[in-house]
């Protein structure tokens, strides 16, 4: 997905996720708490490999080992 370049593209998807219409996204809470919602919301990022799960003192040991 690419958007969201510009302040009309984040009101927008803001509009759409909570249901909300303009005015009281721009009237009712801080534009500073929106943005930071939105940056904050889980999502699925594609490519990356899942943080490894250690069971033992060992698999830590191997996990910090091939860190880099």
């Amino acid at each position: 997905m690419d958007g969201l370049h510009s302040p009309w593209g984040i009101l927008g998807k803001i509009m759409n996720d909570r249901g909300l219409k303009r005015g009281e996204i721009l009237w009712d809470d801080s534009w500073v708490n929106l943005l930071m919602e939105n940056v904050d919301a889980p999502r699925y990022v594609k490519g990356k490999r899942p943080a490894p799960v250690a069971e033992s003192s060992e698999d830590i040991k191997n996990i910090l080992k091939n860190r880099r």
